[in-house]
Formats: structure tokens, C-alpha cells, sequence
């Protein structure tokens, strides 16, 4: 979850954090491969395929013009040169979505069931990770409070530190020109640089949060709050 926090801010800084915004909803969720799938889709109809279908266009046009120079040029090498690049660049264009599509039904199976929590306010949507205690986890933390007569930890009891720590959060500032949410029947589709997409199920919110949510954002960042 930490893929943006330099890009976006983890809250850890160490510069003077900005006004917090208003809370608008929060709410926990278990990742369901079919909700990822579908709301994948939704992204990649909405900006990769549109792009490609322009990218496509203009490898057309270059590959047109390089079989025209072939059959007009005197010497056909740089000619030729010049439609295998083109080529070569469509292929390019048309394999990446294909490979991360992929890449996205290979890493399924282990997204499935990850507990997310997400947070909406007004200036920005956070994503964490939340941390579930355990009874023996507890019980081993009493047992090292109890040891305050030792001056340093054991190597076990820095283990167990580390077992405990926060995965941090990812943070995605809303007055970013980069950012865009599609607001589906069942799911907000958060998009950022048009190549990284979160997906946040509507059934971890009440209507009512979905409402205030749809209200206070779709006024606050315009055109790229989309309704669909």
C-alpha cells in the first residue's frame, strides 16, 4: 500500500502537516477478487484502451508513411528501419495493458481477503492496512511490560517490535490535478496519473455516507468526480 506515500504523503514527513479535512466516511473491507476485476475493467475502458486507440492511430500513420518512403526512396534502408521501429512500438503499445492485465490474475489469489480500511474526507482518501491483535500477541507485550528490570531488549523482543509495526498508509491528496474517482453503482474507482487504480467497495459505507461522500466531493473536484 505504500507505492505512492512519496508521491502522495504518508503523514510522516516530518514538514508541518496541512488542515485535516472533514471526515466524510470510514470503513473496513475484505478484498474480493471479482469486485477487482470488474472495477479494473471500468479503468481500463475509461483511459487505457481510449489512450491506446490514439496511440494506435498514430503508429498507423507512421507505418503508412514509412511504406510510402519505401516505395518512393531511392535508398529503402532508413525507410525500413523506420517501419520496423513503428511496428515494434504498436506491439509495445498493445502488449503492455495485455501484461498487466496479467499481472493483476497472478497476484489474485493473495489480494484475496486482505483487510483494508479507508477513510474519505475532504481533501484526501487514505488506505491502510488496519493491524489485528491477538490474544497471544497481547499477552507477550504484558509479559515484556512486567520485565522492566531489563535494561536492553533481546533480539526475540525486537523481533516481536517489528511484528507490530504499522504498514503505512497510502494517502491521495484530492486537490491533485491527477487524481480522478468514478463513482459506480457499487464501488469508487480512485485513478491516479491514469495508471495506478484503487478500487473501494460502496458496501463498506452506509447510503448515507455514499451520499455525503458523492455531494461533498463531486463539488469539490469537478470534472473529476465522475458519475457512472
Amino acid at each position: 500500500m505504500g507505492i505512492l506515500n512519496e508521491m502522495f504523503g504518508d503523514g510522516d514527513s516530518g514538514q508541518l502537516a496541512p488542515p485535516a479535512g472533514e471526515l466524510l466516511a470510514e470503513g473496513e473491507y475484505e478484498s474480493r477478487s471479482d469486485e477487482i476485476l470488474k472495477g479494473y475493467k471500468v479503468y481500463q475502458k475509461k483511459y487505457v484502451f481510449t489512450s491506446l486507440i490514439w496511440k494506435m492511430l498514430l503508429v498507423a500513420l507512421a507505418v503508412t508513411s514509412s511504406v510510402m518512403m519505401i516505395i518512393t526512396s531511392e535508398d529503402p534502408m532508413l525507410p525500413a528501419m523506420c517501419l520496423l521501429i513503428s511496428i515494434s512500438v504498436g506491439i509495445w503499445f498493445v502488449s503492455t495493458p495485455v501484461s498487466n492485465r496479467k499481472k493483476l490474475m497472478r497476484g489474485l489469489d493473495a489480494m484475496e481477503g486482505t483487510k483494508y480500511k479507508a477513510e474519505f474526507f475532504t481533501d484526501k482518501i487514505k488506505i491502510s492496512t488496519p493491524i489485528e491483535k491477538n490474544v497471544e500477541t497481547e499477552q507477550k507485550k504484558q509479559e515484556q511490560a512486567e520485565q522492566t528490570e531489563k535494561s536492553e531488549q533481546s533480539e526475540a523482543d525486537i523481533a516481536l517490535d517489528g511484528e507490530n509495526e504499522e504498514i503505512p498508509a497510502t494517502v491521495i491528496h484530492l486537490d491533485s490535478p491527477i487524481v480522478d474517482i468514478t463513482d459506480k453503482e457499487d464501488m469508487f474507482i480512485l485513478v491516479v496519473k491514469k495508471a495506478y487504480v484503487f478500487i473501494i467497495p460502496k458496501r463498506t459505507f452506509t447510503e448515507d455516507e455514499c451520499q455525503r461522500i458523492r455531494e461533498k466531493l463531486s463539488a469539490i473536484m469537478g470534472i473529476r468526480y465522475k458519475l457512472s
